[in-house]
């Protein structure tokens, strides 16, 4: 099925009043009482319209507009415990994919709640086709959803949407060690950096990737790890129900930096995992613009 590609369509100002005379607004003003202060805009109670006659569903994350088009599951298969690999077909809007970390929303039904969802798949892996992989953890709502759909089942997404890994900002010549810190379905858009090559780990002294989740069986893309190490990327698992606690603990107790003014970083999981490392990281040194996440 093709699908059309999403796009946010900013609604026209209201126009503005002629001025008044200065007397004649001098009297309004002291007959009106004063308006109330507003932290935010208000929002209407009907639906915005697009120039072409479909809906837009506002979102509370950023407040803007957020149109979604029809879309398609074409595969849904286990790929660790609790989380399922699936191939999605969104059509042109796989266009607006370009950088490693952006994420599509997905709904089931107009009225669905949508879900937030990092890419996994590589930046134009299979933009011929519209077609882009996801990471889904099990755990209620839409998620839920995407989980347990059949290949064929009809699901509607937005165009890929987000920052993504500055990267670029990084560059080999200024950062020799870039340290990945990645939690549960965290892993998802880190194998887009890691596989679209645009990390340009085989030029750095060392990347290294701190992989934490709660047993192997919890382990997604474990299969392409020796890949990944091929490419430069040396990979550390962290076993929280082993007794290795998490990813934050592993680096802390041997960092193996010997010198910080060339190092960055890369977060991508839980927010406690993400101000642990931030803290250990700026404590050392490194600068918060040199810690990227795709949020």
């Amino acid at each position: 099925m093709a699908c059309t590609a999403a796009f946010t369509v900013r609604m026209p100002a209201a126009s503005r009043a002629v001025a008044a005379p200065a007397a004649a607004r001098a009297a309004a003003a002291a007959l009106r009482p004063a308006a109330p202060r507003l932290t935010a805009p208000a929002r209407s109670s009907s639906r915005p319209q697009s120039a072409r006659g479909l809906r837009l569903v506002p979102r509370a994350s950023w407040g803007a507009p957020v149109e979604f088009a029809a879309g398609k599951v074409l595969e849904n298969e286990r790929e660790a415990e609790q989380l399922q690999r699936l191939r999605v077909q969104i059509g042109g809007a796989a266009s607006a994919y370009t950088k490693a970390g952006q994420f599509i929303q997905a709904k089931f039904g107009e009225d669905g709640k949508a879900g937030f969802f990092a890419i996994a798949s590589s930046p134009g892996a299979d933009k011929e086709n519209g077609v882009v992989e996801l990471l889904v953890k099990s755990q209620g709502g839409t998620a839920e959803q995407l989980c347990t759909a059949a290949a064929g089942a009809e699901v509607l997404v937005s165009a890929p949407m987000g920052k993504g890994f500055h990267v670029d900002t990084i560059p080999p010549a200024d950062v020799h060690t870039v340290l990945i810190f990645a939690t549960g379905s965290g892993i998802s858009p880190i194998r887009a950096l890691i596989e679209s090559g645009v990390l340009q780990a085989g030029e750095r002294k060392d990347v290294r990737l701190y992989y934490g989740v709660r047993s192997p069986a919890h382990q997604a893309f474990a299969d392409a790890i020796p890949a990944w190490q091929a490419a430069g990327v040396k990979v550390v698992p962290v076993f929280s129900g082993q007794g290795q606690g998490y990813v934050q603990d592993a680096f802390a107790k041997e960092t193996g930096v010997s010198d910080w003014g060339g190092v960055a970083a890369v977060l991508c999981g839980q927010k406690g995992m993400a101000e642990a490392v931030t803290e250990l990281l700026t404590s050392n040194g490194v600068p918060p613009e040199r810690i990227l996440t795709n949020f």
